[in-house]
Formats: structure tokens, C-alpha cells, sequence
């Protein structure tokens, strides 16, 4: 399942999916929780995910304490919440993805994140994720506060019924795609 919806979203083209990925945004940052949140997580997106770069921009504007994850090595597949003020310090990190370099220790404890954009393969209208198989969100989900709202952004389409699921696995509280808010 998880071929199948990256290669649904890699049929997307450039101009589409900036298209979707800014009404996505703007969805976002409409949201009350978001813009009253003080201290924001949001992945850096790689290839054909939703386009995050354009919500960690406006959130810089916004002077919002900005968070990135990068992925400690060796760590039980562990990763951390780093604050970064551009953008442009970042570098390709594991499995290509930006990531802040390993000398940046901004480091962000989860309990005190208000919002985590989540990226995933698909979810379901349970707000179940199917992320790309490694677990890296689910074991950092498991330490953010229990006030901590989690969205999961995605393209209409990589809503299905219902993922397979387990107690492992974090449900989102929101998901967001160009056409609803569920």
C-alpha cells in the first residue's frame, strides 16, 4: 500500500501539487490552535510530499518558535525536535531528507511543542497514518504533551477508509487536504 500511494503522489505534477499543497497551507494556518501555538514542529518535505517549506516560511514571519526533526543515528530509530531560524541552515541528512546538522543543538523538548505536522503515505477517516514504515513519528508522538495538537497533511487522495493499524501507531488529531478538514 505504501508503493502504491507514493506512486500516486509521484504522478503529481510540480504545478499541481503546489497548487494543492498551498490551499493545504492556507487551511493550516487558518486554524485557531495553530495560530495561537507559540512553538510549531513541521517535517521538511522531500520529494512529492505536500509542500511544507512555504508554512515553515510563514511561520518564521509570524515569529513562531520553528522545530524540525532530525533523525539521531543509532538511536533506536529515534529523532528530536530542533529549533531553526532558516530554512538555509539546514542540510541533506538521512535518506536525503533537509535536516539541521548535527553541531545545531537547539534542541526542543517534545512536552513543549503546541503543534507537529506529521507526513504520511496515506491516513484514514479515523485519522490513522500510514507513515513509511520505520516508526520515527510514532515514537516521537509518544513524548509530545498531551495538549500538543498533531495534523497530518496530505493530497486528497491519500485518504483511504481504513489503514491497518496497531497500539503503536498515533492517530493524527486533524488531517488536512485540499478539499476537507477531517
Amino acid at each position: 500500500m505504501r508503493k502504491k500511494y507514493i506512486s500516486l503522489r509521484n504522478s503529481i505534477s510540480s504545478d499541481n501539487l503546489q497548487l494543492k499543497s498551498q490551499i493545504i497551507a492556507d487551511k493550516l494556518n487558518e486554524l485557531d490552535f495553530v495560530k495561537r501555538a507559540d512553538t510549531l514542529m513541521c517535517y521538511v518535505s522531500f520529494g512529492s510530499e505536500v509542500y511544507t517549506h512555504g508554512i515553515i516560511n510563514a511561520w518564521f514571519s509570524q515569529d513562531k518558535e520553528v522545530c524540525v526533526p532530525r533523525v539521531l543515528k543509532g538511536k533506536g530509530r529515534a529523532m528530536e525536535a530542533v529549533k531553526i531560524s532558516s530554512l538555509e541552515e539546514l542540510e541533506q541528512g538521512t535518506f536525503g531528507v533537509l535536516e539541521p546538522p548535527l553541531e545545531q543543538k537547539n534542541i526542543i523538548t517534545p512536552a513543549s511543542i503546541d503543534v507537529v505536522i506529521v507526513p504520511g503515505c496515506a491516513f484514514d477517516l479515523n485519522r490513522n497514518r500510514m507513515g513509511y514504515g520505520a516508526g520515527y513519528y510514532d515514537r516521537f508522538l509518544k513524548l509530545i504533551s498531551h495538549n500538543c495538537l498533531k495534523v497530518g497533511i496530505a493530497f486528497d487522495f491519500q485518504i483511504m477508509g481504513k489503514i491497518p493499524c496497531n497500539e503503536l501507531d498515533i492517530p493524527m488529531d486533524i488531517l488536512i487536504t485540499e478539499e476537507r478538514i477531517i
